[in-house]
C-alpha cells in the first residue's frame, strides 16, 4: 500500500468514525455503534496516516460527528458554537499533534490509559467550564435508552460509564493495530506487544461485565409494585419566551395553560409542568387568583415557570410550585446562566418542597446540562425534579438525554416540559415512561405514571463526579509528562548525534 493510499484510507476511517459517533446520538439513536465507533480513527491516527499528519484522524472524525450534531442541535445561525467546534478540533490537533511519537516511544505502553483520561478529562473541562455546551455529547449520552446498562451511573457518575466506553474503544483498537502488525510486520517501527494487547483486551472485558452485572442488580433489586403519581407535562409551543413574544398575550397563555391544565385533570394527572418562562409575570403577583382557582378545579400541585423582565424590577428567571389549597411555595432561580442571559437574581439555594404527594424540586433549562443541581436538591431530599425548558428545536432531540442521567445519577424522578419540541416523564431509574419529540415544534399535554425517588439519593448522590475530576488529573498529568518525555528524547537524540558524529 503506498503513501498517497493510506492517506486516503486513514481519511476515510476518521470519516467513518465520525459517523458512527453521529448515528449513535438522536435522533438516530444507534446507541451500540458507541462501543467500537472510535476504532477506525485511532487506527488511521497510528497505523495509516503520516505520523505529522496523526493529528488529522480525531480533526477528521470530530468534525464529521460534531459539525452536523451542533449545526442541528443549535440551528446554522448559532455562529459561537461553530467558532467554538473549530477552536475545539484546533485544540486537539494540537494536543494530538506529538501524541503519536510520545505512544510509539514508550512502545504503546500508554496508548489506552493516556486515551482514555485524554478524552474523559476533556470531558470534565467543557461540563465544568465552557457554558451552553456542558455536558451535552458526552459519550455515556448515547446509551440513555438503555436502563438495564447505565444503572451503575448511580455509583460511579457517568463519567465513569464514559472511562468503560472509551476503555472498550481503545483496547479493541490495540489489539487491531497488533493484529495488523502482526500480518504486516513492516507496517511500523514500534509496535504493541500482543500479550500487553491480549492483557489490556481482557481487563476491558471484565470491567463491562462487572458494569452491565452491578447494573442487573441495581435493577432487579429496585422496590416492585411502588405507588406512582400520574404527571402532566404542559408543552405549549411557543417558540418565544413570554417576555419576548407580542402575539401571545398573557391573557393567551394563561387560557392556553387552564385548557391543558383541565385536560390533564380529566386524565387523572395530580401534579401539572410548565415550561422555562412561559409567564412573564410573576403568578404570586398578576394572574394569582386564577391560577388558585386551577389548582383547586384540579386538585393538582402546578409548577409554574416564569420570568420578570420589567423596568425598575430584578430580572428574575424563576419557577415555583402552586399547592391544590392555593399556597406558593419558595422559589427556585435559575443556577446556571448561559451568556446573553443576563438575570439579577441568580440560584444557589436549592429548595425543596413538602407536598402530601412527596418532596419535589425543580432546576431550570441548562441547569439539567451540568450534574450538579440535581444532586444538591437530592442532596436536599428530593424525590420528584420539575425540568422546565425554553429550548432550541434540535436541543429539544436531544436534552432529555442528560435529563434521563440526572434521575439514574440520583436515582430521583425527572419530568421535563420544553416550549415546543420535547417532553418526558422519567423514573427514578432513567426509565422513558413518556416521551414525545417534535423538532418542528407542537402542543403536547404528555400523561405519565411515575414512582417518586426515595429521597435518600445515592452514592453518586454523596460523592458527586470524582472520577471526572481524576480523568482531568490524568490528562495533566500526561500532558506534562509527555512534554518532559519529550524533551528528555530530543536531549538523547542530540547526544547520540554527537556522539556518532565524533566517532565519524
Amino acid at each position: 500500500m503506498n503513501s498517497r493510499t493510506r492517506f486516503v484510507l486513514g481519511t476515510l476511517l476518521s470519516a467513518l468514525s465520525g459517523v458512527m459517533l453521529l448515528l449513535a446520538f438522536p435522533p438516530y439513536g444507534i446507541w451500540w455503534l458507541t462501543w467500537f465507533a472510535f476504532i477506525p480513527g485511532i487506527f488511521a491516527q497510528y497505523r495509516l496516516l503520516p505520523i505529522k499528519y496523526s493529528s488529522l484522524a480525531p480533526a477528521i472524525y470530530l468534525l464529521v460527528w460534531l459539525g452536523p450534531y451542533l449545526a442541528r442541535l443549535f440551528g446554522t445561525e448559532f455562529g459561537p458554537f461553530f467558532t467554538y467546534l473549530g477552536v475545539l478540533i484546533g485544540v486537539l490537533a494540537y494536543l494530538t499533534y506529538r501524541e503519536r511519537a510520545f505512544i510509539e516511544r514508550t512502545r504503546y505502553r500508554w496508548l489506552i490509559l493516556q486515551g482514555v483520561v485524554a478524552w474523559v478529562g476533556f470531558e470534565m473541562v467543557r461540563a465544568t467550564f465552557i457554558p451552553v455546551i456542558a455536558t451535552s455529547a458526552f459519550i455515556g449520552y448515547s446509551q440513555a435508552t438503555q436502563t438495564w446498562l447505565i444503572q451503575p451511573v448511580s455509583i460511579f457518575s457517568v463519567y465513569g460509564l464514559d472511562i468503560v466506553i472509551m476503555l472498550v474503544n481503545y483496547a479493541l483498537a490495540q489489539a487491531a493495530i497488533a493484529l495488523y502488525d502482526r500480518r504486516q510486520p513492516h507496517s511500523a517501527n514500534v509496535t504493541p506487544d500482543v500479550r500487553f494487547a491480549r492483557n489490556w483486551l481482557a481487563a476491558s472485558g471484565v470491567i463491562l461485565a462487572a458494569w452491565i452485572g452491578i447494573s442487573l442488580v441495581i435493577l432487579t433489586s429496585a422496590p416492585k409494585d411502588v405507588p406512582t403519581i400520574r404527571m402532566a407535562a404542559l408543552r405549549a409551543n411557543y417558540p418565544l419566551p413570554a417576555h419576548r413574544d407580542e402575539v401571545n398575550t398573557s391573557q393567551v397563555r394563561f387560557d392556553t395553560f387552564a385548557r391543558q391544565a383541565r385536560q390533564a385533570a380529566a386524565q387523572g394527572a395530580q401534579v401539572l409542568f410548565t415550561s422555562e418562562m412561559m409567564f412573564n409575570f410573576d403568578p404570586r403577583v398578576n394572574f394569582t387568583e386564577e391560577f388558585r382557582a386551577i389548582a383547586k378545579e384540579t386538585s393538582a400541585y402546578i409548577f409554574i415557570g416564569y420570568s420578570v423582565i420589567n423596568e425598575g424590577e430584578p430580572r428574575r428567571n424563576q419557577t415555583v410550585l402552586l399547592s391544590p389549597q392555593g399556597m406558593f411555595s419558595e422559589v427556585y432561580n435559575k443556577t446556571h446562566i448561559p451568556p446573553g442571559e443576563l438575570y439579577d437574581v441568580k440560584g444557589g439555594t436549592f429548595p425543596v418542597f413538602e407536598t402530601t404527594l412527596g418532596r419535589m424540586a425543580a432546576l431550570i433549562c441548562a441547569d439539567g446540562n451540568y450534574t450538579d443541581v440535581a444532586r444538591k436538591l437530592t442532596q436536599n431530599s428530593a424525590q420528584l425534579i420539575a425540568a422546565p425548558y425554553k429550548e432550541f428545536p434540535g436541543f429539544g432531540e436531544q436534552l432529555w438525554q442528560n435529563t434521563v442521567f440526572r434521575a439514574v445519577e440520583n436515582q430521583t424522578a425527572v419530568v421535563v416540559t420544553g416550549a415546543t419540541s420535547v417532553a418526558a416523564i422519567i423514573n427514578p431509574y432513567g426509565q422513558l415512561v413518556a416521551l414525545d419529540v417534535n423538532k418542528d415544534g407542537s402542543e403536547v399535554v404528555l400523561i405519565g405514571d411515575v414512582s417518586l425517588g426515595s429521597g435518600a439519593g445515592t452514592l453518586y448522590t454523596s460523592l458527586g463526579d470524582i472520577l471526572g475530576w481524576a480523568a482531568l488529573a490524568g490528562l495533566v498529568a500526561f500532558l506534562v509528562y509527555m512534554a518532559v518525555e519529550g524533551r528528555q528524547a530530543k536531549k538523547e537524540a542530540k547526544h547520540k548525534l554527537v556522539n556518532e558524529t565524533s566517532a565519524t
